[in-house]
C-alpha cells in the first residue's frame, strides 16, 4: 500500500477498484493461521509468530479494520450512514452464525474424534471438558459468544469489533484524530481498570480481549480511512529505520526468549509485556512496524506482481473470501490436531496435513469465485458467454 508505487496509487484507481494487495496479505495470515492451529507440525516454525513479538491474529484484525474501512466508511461519508451501518449488522449477523455454525461443527469434530478413536484427550483439551461437565450453561455461554474454546475465540472478538464500527464512523467522521483518542483512551482504561469481557459461566475472560484489541482495529481503520481518502499513510525514512529496530529487538527478545516477568518494572503490565489476550502495546508495537515495513517495501515490483496476478493468485483467491475460508480451515485445523495426535507428527505426516488442509482452503475459494461468476447478474442484452464470466474471474 505504498504510495510510492505510482502506477498503483489510490488516486489513479478506478471508481469500483479492488486492491489484490490486500486480499494478498489478509490470505497469507490465513495460511499462517491454518498452520499455527495445528501445533506440534514442523511447518509450525516458519510462521511470522517465531521471528517476532506477534503473530498472524495482529495482522488480521488491522487488515479487518481497514477493509472495514473501506467497505463502510467510504458509503458512511458519502451521505448514506443508516445504509452504510444496516450493512455493518447484516456483517456482523453473518459473523455471529458463522461462529456459532464453525464451533458447533469443531465441538462434533471433537467428540467425533473421542468416539471413534476410543480417544477420551479430544474429550479435555482446549475447554470441551467443560461441555460436558456443564452442557446446559455451555450451550448458554456458546450462543452468547461467552463460551469459547481454544483456536475459535477470534471470530466472538471480530463480532463485537464491527459492532461497534457505527460509533467509530461517527467519530472519524468528525475527525480521525478523535477516533484515535477515543479509542486509545478506552484501551488505557480497560487495561488500568482490570475491563474485560468474562466467559459465562467459566472464570476468567475472553482471551481476545475486546476492549484492548479494538485499539488496533482503530488504526487499521484509519489507515483505510486514509487510503480511501487517496491519502494512504505516508512513507517517512526515519520511522521507517525505527521500525526495522522495532523488528529487529523483536527478533532477539523471541530468539533469546527474553520475555519479562509481570510485576518486574514499577508500571503498569501493559506497557512493557507482550500478553497477547489483552493486546500488551509492545507486541502492538511491534505489529504495526511490521505492518508499516511491508507496506513501504522498496521494490514495486512486490506490488505490481500482486496486482498483475489479480483474482488468479492463490492467497488472494483466500484473502477475498476470508471469512468461509477461515471457518473452513478452522474445521480442518481440528482435522489436522487429530491426525497430528495420530500419526506422531512425522514430517510426511505433517506435510500431507497442512498441504492437504490448504490445497482444500483455495479449492474453497476458487469455489466461490466459479460460483460468483456463474451467478453473476448480465445484462438482458447481448449476455456474454459464461466462459467469458469464468475466465474474467480467473484473471485472464
Amino acid at each position: 500500500m505504498s504510495e510510492r508505487n505510482q502506477p498503483l496509487s489510490p488516486a489513479a484507481m478506478p471508481a469500483r477498484f479492488r486492491d489484490h494487495r490486500i486480499d494478498f496479505w489478509r490470505g497469507l495470515a490465513l495460511v499462517m493461521i491454518f498452520i499455527d492451529h495445528v501445533p506440534g507440525n514442523v511447518f509450525e516454525k516458519l510462521t511470522l509468530r517465531n521471528f517476532g513479538v506477534s503473530d498472524s491474529a495482529e495482522i488480521f484484525v488491522f487488515l479487518s479494520g481497514f477493509s472495514a474501512a473501506i467497505a463502510y466508511f467510504t458509503k458512511f461519508m458519502g451521505g448514506a450512514p443508516v445504509y452504510a451501518s444496516v450493512r455493518v449488522y447484516q456483517r456482523v449477523g453473518k459473523l455471529y452464525m458463522a461462529h456459532v455454525v464453525t464451533l458447533v461443527g469443531a465441538i462434533a469434530l471433537y467428540f467425533g474424534a473421542a468416539i471413534w478413536l476410543s480417544d477420551a484427550h479430544w474429550t479435555k483439551v482446549n475447554g470441551l471438558d467443560f461441555f460436558i461437565r456443564d452442557p446446559v450453561h455451555a450451550m448458554v455461554g456458546l450462543a452468547t459468544l461467552a463460551y469459547q474454546i481454544g483456536y475459535f475465540n477470534i471470530l466472538p472478538l471480530y463480532v463485537v469489533l464491527l459492532a461497534g464500527l457505527p460509533v467509530l464512523m461517527v467519530l472519524a467522521r468528525r475527525n480521525l484524530s478523535m477516533a484515535f483518542s477515543a479509542s486509545f483512551a478506552l484501551y488505557a482504561i480497560a487495561h488500568l481498570g482490570g475491563w474485560a469481557l468474562p466467559n459465562v459461566p467459566e472464570d476468567g475472560a475472553w482471551f481476545f480481549d475486546p476492549f484492548s484489541w479494538q485499539l488496533l482495529f482503530t488504526i487499521g481503520f484509519i489507515a483505510g480511512a486514509l487510503y480511501s481518502g487517496r491519502e494512504p499513510v505516508p512513507f517517512n525514512g526515519a520511522v521507517y529505520g525505527l521500525a526495522v529496530l522495532v523488528l529487529v529487538a523483536g527478533a532477539v527478545i523471541q530468539f533469546g526468549q527474553l520475555w519479562p516477568l509481570e510485576g518486574s518494572l514499577p508500571v503498569p503490565n501493559f506497557l512493557y509485556t507482550f500478553d497477547k489476550a489483552t493486546l500488551a502495546l509492545p507486541r502492538m508495537v511491534h505489529a504495526l512496524a511490521l505492518i508499516y515495513v511491508v507496506a513501504h517495501l522498496p521494490y514495486g515490483w512486490i506490488d505490481a506482481r500482486i496486482m498483475r496476478s489479480g483474482l488468479a493468485n492463490p492467497l488472494s483467491r483466500m484473502g477475498r473470501h476470508s471469512l468461509p475460508v477461515f471457518c473452513f480451515g478452522a474445521l480442518l485445523s481440528v482435522v489436522g490436531q487429530v491426525l497430528e495426535r495420530r500419526t506422531g507428527g512425522t514430517f510426511a505426516a505433517d506435510a500431507v496435513i497442512i498441504i492437504s488442509g490448504l490445497g482444500l482452503q483455495l479449492g474453497l475459494a476458487m469455489w466461490l469465485d466459479l460460483w460468483k461468476a456463474i451467478t453473476a447478474p448480465r445484462p438482458a442484452a447481448g449476455r456474454a458467454p459464461a466462459e467469458a464470466a469464468l475466465a474474467r474471474s480467473a484473471g485472464r
